[in-house]
């Protein structure tokens, strides 16, 4: 009751400072809801964006086997044994001392022809462009997560199994590497090599601990593991996902309630810009949309947030967006004489979010169910304090 009291006293203080500096209604609300959200959550870190800059794709790796085929990429065959004792062969024998690629290729797939060495944790290729990437428990950052730009792109999903394959896209051939469990660096000894009109890589496994246990000298035979490498694109496909996540929101009609269900939603967002959505909640009480579509009139309002159940909605954006922050949740707001205010929701970095871009099923809050109660690390998230909260949360408090 008392913070209610002292969030509606500051409501009352800033409408009389803003009528007084001319702001319209929208603008003293969103200071209103900035003051509130801070009181709720803590001082925003100035480089909070929101999750919106870590759904940018960044991991070459993409796994959808079952559409490869009918997106128009180059499926390769399975690897025989006739192929791999061929290969075998060859990286047998001592290598040369040249790590250069044969080929250079941004797309491409990756196949399991033989090992791997026990110490070998994955694979990496090239990532030409650069991506961010945390990393964790170094002595030099205090032990504390540390973000840097990384050129290893890490083949995920990729075993040391017969029958293992990946496609890589947005990567590159260019260098070849591993990490190593037993010394926990990145080492990049590869050679590549042409076969029989195909193209192979091979690892020379090595480890350069400071123990004797975390040591492993290189024996230049590079069949610690073996891959075989084709280019994915024979015919190239018609349009390639560029950015994909759900959205939760707050329409700034109950300030202070903060569960983030005004609207929940997924998009897939094309290269070409083509915008897929599927609409899962609504819990706001004005009238709200997302990429022009009324979501009150496709769906209802309090919908699939504990109060009542329906099928989701799916549609095709009729206009095309370049990132999920782009799509537009647009809220219109009817005062007690008619006068109706339209505004977009926004994620401005360092400041109050009023839309979130969270992982891939994501659990939404119940109705009137704050996110700082269901998802207990989000207060240390919004300060900086931690990089990650979505992992830990109340089960009788998200849908």
């Amino acid at each position: 009751m008392k913070k209610l009291i002292l969030i509606f006293l500051t409501g009352l203080f800033l409408i009389s400072c803003t009528h007084e500096e001319g702001l319209s209604m929208q603008e003293y609300k969103e200071i209103q809801y900035e003051q509130a959200f801070e009181q709720a959550f803590g001082k925003i870190s100035p480089t909070q964006t929101w999750g919106f800059k870590q759904t940018t794709k960044t991991r070459s790796t993409y796994p959808n086997s079952n559409d490869w085929a009918d997106e128009g990429y180059n499926v390769p065959s399975t690897i025989t044994t006739d192929e791999r004792n061929a290969v075998l062969e060859v990286f047998n024998q001592k290598g040369k001392e040249s790590y250069t690629s044969l080929v250079n290729w941004d797309c491409f797939f990756v196949q399991h022809v033989y090992g791997a060495h026990s110490n070998m944790d994955y694979l990496m290729a090239y990532d030409p462009t650069g991506h961010s990437e945390i990393l964790y428990g170094l002595p030099e950052y205090n032990y504390q997560p540390h973000e840097i730009i990384s050129n290893d792109d890490h083949i995920f999903n990729f075993n040391a199994t017969d029958g293992s394959i990946q496609l890589m896209i947005n990567s590159s051939t260019q260098r070849f590497g591993f990490h190593s469990s037993q010394d926990s660096k990145k080492h990049y000894w590869f050679r590549m090599e042409e076969i029989n009109g195909s193209y192979y890589v091979g690892i020379d496994y090595e480890a350069t601990g400071q123990w004797d246990n975390q040591k492993e000298a290189r024996d230049y035979i590079y069949n610690d593991w073996i891959i075989k490498i084709s280019p994915g694109k024979g015919i190239p496909p018609v349009d390639e996902v560029k950015e994909e996540g759900m959205i939760i929101c707050e329409d700034l009609g109950t300030i202070g309630d903060f569960d983030f269900n005004d609207v929940v939603f997924y998009a897939k967002v094309w290269k070409s810009g083509k915008t897929n959505i599927i609409l899962y909640a609504a819990g706001g009480t004005l009238n709200i949309s997302v990429a022009g579509v009324n979501v009150g009139s496709v769906m209802g309002k309090m919908v699939n947030t504990g109060l009542k159940d329906v099928p989701t909605y799916s549609f095709t954006a009729s206009q095309a967006y370049n990132s999920l922050i782009e799509i537009p949740i647009v809220v219109s707001d009817t005062d007690a004489a008619g006068n109706v205010t339209s505004y977009t929701l926004s994620a401005q970095m360092g400041k109050a979010p009023q839309k979130i871009c969270v992982p891939l099923g994501f659990r939404w809050c119940l109705e009137y169910k704050p996110l700082y109660e269901a998802y207990p690390g989000f207060k240390d998230w919004t300060t900086g304090a931690s990089s990650t909260w979505c992992g830990n949360y109340n089960p009788s408090l998200v849908y």
